[in-house]
């Protein structure tokens, strides 16, 4: 068994990811002891998350196989570490709904707002350069430990995070695993039979190639699809935030299937942000997107009640939710796999997200694209992806023009160029009208933004 080891989580405050990563942890016996560092700027988010924590390790008995300390000092907590893992959300979910009302006043629908069109761009400027701070921290204090990121707009900050700290990171998003299990499930097929080819960039990874037994599937998908999609629509099927594996639920990411030959992951609530052009005011399918399809305040609402119930068992309020023991959302199940596969040298793959370096011709290689990777011993290693078609290329090509714009306003605190990335997007064409929005989300979002200044 191996020997104890150190995991430093950054961004700890959002407890809902630390205690399913906990849970994972108390539950994989075959890794052994861990010391669990727990790091947050939030210094009540930190308690409410350390607080949890102890009382889980306590309930599985686990307390002395599974140690927690908790700092908002992260420089502190990195010596040391054998893996480090952030989910940062800078503004958390007040800055996130403050970007969505914004960009609705402005007329730009989107539903998630976490990665592209105006909202996602905010959203980068106020995170990248807080992400290449910490991994210019982990360069100079844990170089040698593994790096994993959570942390959206996980395109930009892999890229940046790459580029302006010189670090090894991996981004890891449950979107791809994910959507592998839904395609199974479609199909009608074991998971655990199946396989797939992708290439892409995070929220937009195009499957090119699904099979079960090493025989082609794609047949098996697309005549059930064809069958769903000829009967009419139930509104009640579409843009639902909760995923129920019917065809309707996700119409644009089959319109694209049907064109491409590839299924996109993460499904429409992600994919329809990358082609605002096809939505204009947000149509989506007779609804509005953002509004009630894929509703924004939805899910905010979804996460608050979710936080609220773990301060409650923080706090000894309500009995200690045991369920999660048996259970895993997917996000923190992969990075234990991940793990596992380092430690044993399983050599097992995984969806990652990690600069180009030629893994798909026609895209640049400091690009941060999401292909499969094997973990290894040694580290994880990219699968080349020299397959991917020309027109799936220059869609992905596009769509990385603004993550290097807005990036690079993000590190200089250009104005202008956040108005050049938002324009590159494609959600606002008129550059006057780009202009105002990013005047006032600048300003709405300024304490966060001190670039910018």
């Amino acid at each position: 068994m191996p020997d104890s080891r150190v995991l430093v989580l950054i961004g700890a405050g959002s407890a809902v990811f630390t205690r399913g990563l906990l849970a994972d942890l108390i539950s994989a016996d075959d890794l052994g002891s861990w010391e669990l560092r727990l790091v947050d700027v939030d210094e009540a988010a930190l308690s409410v998350a350390d607080r949890l924590a102890q009382r889980m390790a306590a309930a599985r008995a686990a307390d002395g196989r599974i140690s927690v300390r908790s700092s908002t000092d992260r420089r502190a907590m990195l010596p040391g570490a054998d893996y480090i893992v952030t989910c940062v959300g800078v503004g958390g979910r007040p800055a996130w709904q403050e970007d969505h009302e914004i960009c609705l006043r402005h007329g730009v629908h989107q539903p998630v707002g976490d990665s592209v069109m105006p909202g996602g761009v905010s959203r980068l400027l106020r995170t990248v350069p807080v992400m290449v701070d910490i991994a210019r921290d982990i360069a100079e204090l844990a170089p040698d430990a593994f790096f994993f990121n959570y942390s959206n707009p996980m395109t930009a900050n892999v890229q940046a995070m790459t580029r302006y700290a010189g670090v090894d990171v991996v981004g890891l998003c449950h979107g791809m695993h994910h959507v592998q299990r839904e395609l199974a499930a479609f199909a009608g097929l074991p998971f655990e039979e199946t396989s797939t080819l992708y290439a892409g960039i995070n929220h937009l990874t195009f499957i090119y190639d699904f099979r079960h037994n090493g025989r082609d599937a794609w047949p098996l998908v697309r005549a059930r699809m064809e069958r769903e999609l000829a009967e009419p629509a139930d509104p009640a099927d579409i843009g639902s935030i909760w995923e129920n594996g019917k065809a309707w639920h996700n119409p644009f990411s089959w319109e694209i299937f049907r064109r491409y030959g590839a299924y996109p992951a993460a499904n429409d609530r992600h994919v329809v942000e990358f082609f605002p052009e096809r939505f204009p005011g947000g149509a989506y399918y007779g609804k509005t997107l953002g509004v009630n399809a894929f509703s924004v305040p939805e899910i905010l609402e979804w996460g608050d009640a979710r936080y609220r119930s773990m301060r409650a068992q923080a706090d000894g309020e309500v009995p200690l939710d045991e369920t999660i023991f048996d259970r895993s959302t997917g996000e923190q199940e992969q990075l234990i796999e991940i793990i596992r596969s380092l430690t044993f040298d399983r050599r097992e793959m995984f969806s990652v997200n990690v600069p180009n370096q030629g893994s798909v011709p026609g895209l640049p290689p400091t690009a941060a694209l999401e292909i499969p990777g094997v973990a290894t011993a040694r580290g994880l290693r990219p699968v080349a992806v020299p397959d991917l078609s020309a027109p799936l290329t220059a869609i992905l090509a596009r769509r990385l023009t603004s993550v290097d714009l807005a990036v690079e306003a993000a590190m200089t605190g250009s104005r202008d160029l956040a108005v050049e990335a938002v324009l590159a997007d494609g959600a606002v064409s008129a550059p006057d009208a780009a202009a105002a929005l990013v005047d006032d989300l600048l300003t709405a979002q300024k304490r966060f933004l001190p670039l910018f200044r």
